[in-house]
């Protein structure tokens, strides 16, 4: 059996499995050299046919992570061709009126200049009413991947975000002989940015989703305060962090800021206080605070925040034993801090946690589904 595994958001890329196995798996970025790759990823599959040496009529399934993605994205590439201004601009010229003036402003207008041709987009907009129908845009994903690889749309199977983050997870692990919990959490996909799984066999039951486990979102969009891009250089800023030292008021006070927002309460999120967007909110906040400051609050806070999820998740559930995967587990210093925890044995993260690895978990979902015919 030969399934097809593709991400078509952002650092989008494709992967090829022969009865069970992933043969190869590639990043569109790095064979067109454009960070942050979004859309279709047709060289990255060609790629994947070369290498196998597998004509595309052979494919029997293609399995398709992030059932709903936006089509102003696709439209304007988003990731690939912003910069650091455009970054801004969107928290400027879109958010802040549609968040604080309560004004309809369309994305595509904003950016207007960014709006690439018919040819390069390649989808086939009849199916999309607007720009933010992600119902027609998977029609029109759809439709193009049963052109481009000649099958039939019903061999096409679309599968939630966060699945695809647990079972990449799970399978690319070691531990199906232990009671494990799966843990994910991102800055969001298909309106959840966190979830918890529990094994059953090789079979995931999942407990917990929530779209409040806003962490990965905070994360970025204080990357943004700080002058850097978001979803790109968050690693900078855990770097910057360790400038800040704990045992003082002066970074007490900055750490206070986000810990007076987002809580957890058992195994959920909730809000003390929830701000009304991630950016303007901490931006007017932390105005008096310097950028190591804000860079160890942030961090410190982050790391809090999960080892307390992390163990409370392990005492309700009775495991000492996870796997995190998602965007969020790529910071090494939070997920150094939960293995530290007494109550936590071991933690697997999986190479390339965030949404570059998502092709290949949406192969594993399908996998799954047809071993236990779900």
């Amino acid at each position: 059996m030969i399934i097809l595994g593709i991400h078509d958001g952002h650092n989008s890329g494709a992967s090829i499995f022969v009865d069970g196995k992933l043969i190869f798996a590639i990043s569109e970025e790095i064979i067109t050299r454009k960070k942050n790759e979004y859309g279709f990823p047709e060289k990255s599959i060609t790629a994947c046919l070369r290498y196998s040496n597998i004509n595309k009529n052979k494919i029997d399934f293609v399995a398709v992570s992030t059932k709903y993605l936006p089509p102003k994205y696709f439209m304007v590439k988003r990731n690939t061709t912003f910069k650091l201004n455009d970054y801004f601009r969107e928290q400027n010229d879109y958010w802040f009126p549609r968040i604080y003036k309560n004004k309809k402003i369309k994305y595509l207008k904003v950016f207007k200049n960014k709006i690439i041709s018919k040819k390069k987009l390649k989808y086939i907009m009849k199916f999309i009413k607007h720009e933010d129908d992600t119902v027609g845009m998977q029609k029109a994903r759809r439709n193009l991947i049963s052109k481009k690889l000649n099958i039939n749309v019903n061999k096409i199977d679309f599968f939630d975000h966060h699945e695809c983050h647990a079972y990449y997870g799970y399978y690319g692990s070691d531990k199906f002989e232990k009671n494990i919990a799966i843990v994910t959490a991102d800055g969001g996909g298909d309106n959840t940015n966190g979830t918890i799984w529990l094994t059953s066999g090789d079979k995931l039951v999942e407990v917990y989703r929530t779209n409040i486990c806003n962490i990965g979102r905070m994360y970025r969009y204080i990357t943004l305060v700080l002058g850097m891009k978001p979803t790109e250089h968050e690693f900078k800023v855990m770097g910057m962090a360790g400038y800040g030292h704990e045992n003082s008021n002066y970074y007490d006070k900055a750490l206070k800021i986000f810990k007076d927002t987002l809580i957890i309460n058992g195994i959920k999120f909730k809000y003390n206080k929830k701000p009304k967007d991630n950016f303007f909110y901490f931006k007017n906040k932390l105005n008096q605070f310097r950028f190591d400051t804000i860079a160890y609050a942030i961090q410190k806070y982050t790391e809090d925040l999960l080892v307390k999820w992390f163990v409370n998740i392990s005492k309700k559930f009775k495991t000492p034993h996870f796997t995190f995967s998602g965007g969020v587990a790529q910071n090494i210093k939070a997920t150094k801090k939960i293995i530290e925890n007494k109550n936590i044995k071991s933690i697997f993260i999986p190479p390339g946690p965030g949404d570059e690895s998502l092709c290949i978990g949406a192969v594993y979902c399908k996998l799954a589904r047809l071993k236990f015919k779900r």
